[in-house]
């Protein structure tokens, strides 16, 4: 028995592997308002749609080269005397594909605003995206800064 013993294979315990960082892209877009239909005076549960020319972003921060538009519908989740907290799905599009965003973002006092947005899918280059977006609100510009998990 103790010969069987010492001819057993030996398991040794290895530490597994750190996976290796995925690569992400980011991409910074600047979108200009162009309409609205946000009523004047809000109430929970209002919703309304936006629409916007798409741009680069450029190294000023300011608009760049037109690539394409975007659209967003929005809605009222709450209501208060300091503002009001939005929910809102967004499509970026653009000759190379589309990209869906969706945030909550609290609108209180003059702005700018900025929330955290969940990329919520794709189409063309950008299909079967994933990845996490910043979206900034300030006046008639939003800023998009997203980053892709490729």
């Amino acid at each position: 028995m103790a010969a069987a013993l010492l001819t057993a294979p030996v398991t040794a315990t290895a530490h597994a592997a750190p996976k290796p960082k995925e690569a992400t892209r980011t991409i910074e877009w600047v979108a200009v308002l162009k309409s609205h239909t946000k009523p004047a005076r809000l109430r929970e549960g209002a919703d309304w749609t936006v629409y916007a020319h798409l741009h680069l972003k450029a190294r000023d921060g300011r608009p760049g080269k037109k690539i394409g538009d975007t659209t967003a519908h929005c809605a009222a989740i709450l209501v208060n005397q300091r503002g009001h907290v939005t929910q809102c799905s967004r499509v970026l599009r653009t000759d190379a594909g589309h990209l869906s965003l969706t945030e909550t973002m609290d609108r209180y006092g003059k702005g700018p605003h900025t929330a955290p947005a969940a990329v919520t899918g794709g189409t063309g280059a950008y299909a079967d995206a994933e990845g996490e977006a910043t979206v900034v609100l300030h006046g008639d510009i939003a800023t998009f800064r997203i980053v892709l998990d490729d």
